[in-house]
């Protein structure tokens, strides 16, 4: 993993399609994730691992229109997951996603809304139409062991900004 972000704009492409992510980056609370690509079977029983992010395959590529969706664990069965801290991001905040060639998409937090899990706003989350946005989603509130969850869904919507730069890792830079 690299520790911070580098950014240089030669060489970037842009996407009409959007991108395949790599890497989450939240600077702001400090995450830095893996994204796992999860199809629609796939994602009703989402993968233990806390330390990864979970982008949704079958719906938007971050960069193409309409809603790409990431979601990632709030904890796990041994603490704080990769998403624990999400409640803290606030608008404005910067959050980037790091595809295959490592080109990087920008996104700026608008709205961060708690839901009742049962009222949480499915269509509006997996929307596939409108400008290009990104939503990140994690449980939060009380976990209730009779039905396996939590009672809460945490919301973030972010829209995109600027444009595709390169991204290079700290470890690759030369020095």
């Amino acid at each position: 993993m690299t520790s911070f972000l580098s950014v240089n704009t030669v060489n970037a492409e842009p996407s009409q399609t959007g991108v395949e992510p790599i890497l989450l980056k939240i600077p702001s609370l400090n995450i830095e994730a893996p994204v796992e690509a999860l199809g629609r079977q796939e994602l009703t029983n989402i993968p233990p691992d806390g330390e990864k992010v979970f982008w949704y395959k079958d719906g938007v590529n971050p960069g193409g229109r309409g809603s790409a969706v990431i979601a990632g664990h709030f904890d796990d069965y041994t603490g704080p997951a990769i998403f624990y801290s999400l409640k803290h991001i606030k608008p404005g905040d910067m959050v980037y996603i790091i595809d295959r060639r490592y080109q990087l998409l920008m996104f700026q937090v608008d709205e961060v809304t708690s839901y009742r899990r049962e009222e949480a706003p499915l269509q509006e989350v997996y929307q596939v139409t409108g400008p290009s946005s990104l939503t990140l989603v994690t449980c939060e509130g009380y976990y209730n062991r009779e039905q396996q969850t939590h009672t809460h869904r945490l919301v973030v919507k972010a829209k995109r900004v600027g444009s595709y730069h390169h991204f290079v890792p700290l470890t690759e830079r030369v020095q």
